[in-house]
């Protein structure tokens, strides 16, 4: 039996997402949702930390449904990311900052 390590656990590469792919957080993780001027929701997702106080967001797992991609018409406030990608959480449609793949797996 092979233990996991650093260099045989394969990395959910985005590129490799289809529509409708169910996606969890690895571990729990503190997140919330941002409102983005251009009309949308950004959906906020850090490392939770226990002697940390929470305001405005959960700490859990989670289910995603993986939405596709998109180009939006300006850059959004949160960052110069114009190709977004979407998920659905918890019943609201939300774009995902590239930095919070490196923490989701598909199921």
């Amino acid at each position: 039996m092979t233990l996991p390590t650093r260099r045989n656990v394969s990395k959910m590469k985005v590129s490799e997402l289809k529509e409708g792919m169910l996606l969890r957080f690895k571990k729990p993780r503190l997140y919330k949702f941002l409102y983005d001027e251009a009309g949308g929701h950004w959906f906020d997702c850090g490392q939770f930390d226990t002697r940390m106080r929470i305001q405005n967001g959960k700490v859990g797992q989670p289910l995603m449904v993986y939405l596709g991609q998109e180009k939006v018409k300006a850059a959004s406030h949160y960052g110069g990311f114009v190709n977004i990608r979407k998920v659905s959480v918890e019943g609201r449609v939300a774009w995902v900052f590239p930095d919070a793949w490196k923490s989701m797996e598909a199921i």
